[in-house]
């Protein structure tokens, strides 16, 4: 889709004994273990990964893959998403990042409270690769106050590109996504469904829940580095000062 820093995204689903094989060659990779189980065999070593039945139930478990490496998962059965990030050599192992790794935290107050699971943690072990998931309440907002993380300028802010993939728990649920720049003239509401991928290589963006049911997301996040230092929009910068 022509990033410069997120190299691929998508979604597997194997039934038990269903293999699949790649190479990370010159990209990071995190798999997100969104349901189900798997055997994950990096180069010659196998680990078995994932214990929730949904991405609305129970922590995640994921596995981190730096370049240069092989892989094959195989299903028992499992869904998994996969996060891509160009990526050159990192220093770093394979990782298997469990519950217990996973940093969770009540993000935000009032009616832009959610919970975000951070996987895949910033200034962390990847070289410039994000992963993590927010479960925002019934009504409530997420992203907020509205930011955005575009320009390679430290301190002020870092350059990072971002995937959202949306999951509902009921046909009825369903959200919005609001994504907007005045420098570009860009001022864009998104339907939010089961599996909507969004994709913002730039801009101030939040998203709210409609009323009555949850909405999940997985956030990808790679640029220059992985220490993210957002903009927030100043119409709205108000909001962190209680």
């Amino acid at each position: 889709w022509g990033f410069s820093a997120i190299d691929e995204f998508g979604v597997l689903s194997l039934d038990a004994g269903q293999r699949y094989s790649g190479e990370t060659v010159s990209r990071e990779l995190g798999i997100m273990i969104l349901s189900g189980t798997c055997t994950i065999q990096i180069d010659t070593t196998s680990y078995e990964v994932g214990s929730r039945s949904s991405v609305f139930n129970g922590l995640p478990q994921a596995v981190y893959i730096p370049p240069g490496h092989a892989f094959t998962v195989t299903g028992c059965p499992v869904e998994t998403a996969f996060c891509y990030a160009k990526c050159e050599r990192t220093g770093q192992p394979p990782r298997i990042i469990r519950e217990s790794d996973v940093t969770v935290t009540q993000t935000g107050t009032g009616n832009w409270n959610r919970e975000t699971r951070t996987v895949i943690p910033p200034k962390g072990f990847s070289k410039n690769l994000i992963l993590g998931e927010i479960v925002v309440p019934p009504g409530n907002w997420s992203g907020t106050p509205p930011h955005k993380h575009e320009t390679d300028n430290l301190p002020q802010e870092s350059f990072h590109e971002e995937l959202y993939y949306f999951r509902t728990n009921h046909p009825a649920a369903w959200g919005i996504q609001r994504i907007y720049s005045p420098e570009r003239d860009l001022n864009e509401f998104i339907p939010l469904e089961n599996n909507r991928i969004t994709l913002m290589p730039y801009g101030y963006h939040e998203v709210v829940a409609g009323p009555g049911y949850p909405l999940y997301y997985l956030f990808f996040l790679a640029g220059a580095g992985n220490g993210v230092c957002p903009v927030l929009d100043p119409d709205y910068s108000w909001m962190l000062k209680g």
